[in-house]
């Protein structure tokens, strides 16, 4: 096989279908592609029936854990221990690819001997497609990371992101489990490791989905204690490697995850004692890495401060605040769209 896709599983359902029909309409050929699910102890029927069915083809294997680990982390790790394709690339279980993602993934791999190629994705929110924007325009094809230090500012987001098994391997990079940023922690080792790394920023290979209603919310949308907790856990580890390796480059690492971070707790319903735990505990690395994200204009620069200085106390206030204020802001966009709505009839 030229490619295998690891796909860890979890209450799926009939989404399965979509992406498994992506990856069967794929240019490069389905008998060139192995595709390996995962599933985290589903206690969905649906979902387990579909992979039983998908089992059949010669091409898939299925393995199903018999305890959830709560996470995709451990599922990645099985996949690519099993993989026996030259290429390796993760996919997210509800998610699509385009049709010519992977043969275009795969010749660059093989034309510029690359331990890691990176496309774009598009971001599908109510059937709405928007080309996600990384900042950065221009195709970079680098031997090292030291040539182009704005691989760092591309999106860790590892189903755009094809890798030759070996290099993973051979490196001992894995996916941290029972916890999130797993994949940031994948892409960071990477970015430091790999030797001839592509970019293509026009090639949009991958078809994020953005949920965010009751019972049908993306993991991104999943702002309780125990996620946002998850993803400082991945920090910390990602810290502690940075420490042991390159600290000098941990602010280019969490320039932008930082801040997005505390944008998902401002938008959390949490408590103001989870808040108030979490910013504590998340000090050390912003007195280590923060480094301030243009990008939110200076919004979060007064809760950020509070932080540092381990007034903690009012970082919850001024989380509440921040809130406040952007939901009298959505409130503001949503009566104007209703009326335009009604004008515009």
């Amino acid at each position: 096989m030229k490619i295998t896709v690891v796909i860890p599983t979890y209450n799926t359902g009939h989404r399965l279908y979509d992406l498994f029909d992506s990856i069967r309409a794929q240019t490069l050929g389905f008998e060139n592609i192995e595709v390996i699910f995962v599933d985290d102890n589903s206690s969905d029927d649906l979902t387990l029936d579909i992979l039983d069915k998908l089992n059949t083809f010669d091409n898939v294997s299925v393995v199903k854990l018999k305890e959830n680990s709560g996470f995709p982390g451990r599922g990645r790790n099985i996949g690519l221990g099993m993989a026996q394709g030259e290429f390796v690339i993760f996919s997210d279980h509800d998610d699509t690819y385009n049709e010519d993602a992977f043969e275009k993934m795969y010749e660059e791999m093989v034309f510029n001997d690359s331990d890691m190629v990176v496309a774009n994705f598009n971001q599908v929110n109510k059937g709405k497609i928007n080309h996600f924007n990384s900042g950065i325009k221009e195709r970079i094809t680098i031997e090292s990371f030291k040539d182009d230090l704005d691989i760092f500012q591309i999106p860790a987001a590892i189903w755009t992101r094809m890798f030759r098994k070996e290099f993973l391997t051979s490196n001992d990079i894995f996916f941290l489990e029972g916890m999130l940023c797993e994949d940031v922690y994948v892409a960071t080792l990477a970015n430091f490791k790999a030797k001839n790394i592509v970019y293509l920023p026009n090639t949009y290979a991958y078809n994020y989905s953005i949920r965010d209603s009751e019972g049908d919310r993306s993991t991104i949308h999943l702002r309780n204690r125990k996620y946002i907790e998850a993803i400082l856990d991945g920090y910390f580890e990602i810290c502690k490697w940075l420490d042991e390796n390159y600290p000098e480059y941990g602010k280019n690492i969490f320039k932008k995850h930082l801040t997005s971070w505390i944008y998902t707790i401002v938008l959390s319903e949490i408590s103001d004692e989870d808040r108030f735990e979490l910013f504590k505990r998340a000090q050390i690395i912003f007195k280590k890495y923060y480094r301030e994200d243009p990008y939110f204009k200076g919004k979060y620069n007064k809760l950020v401060k509070y932080i540092l200085n381990g007034d903690f106390d009012q970082a919850v206030a001024e989380s509440r605040e921040i809130a406040k204020n952007q939901d009298n802001m959505n409130h503001r966009k949503g009566l104007f769209k209703r009326i335009k709505n009604k004008f515009s009839r």
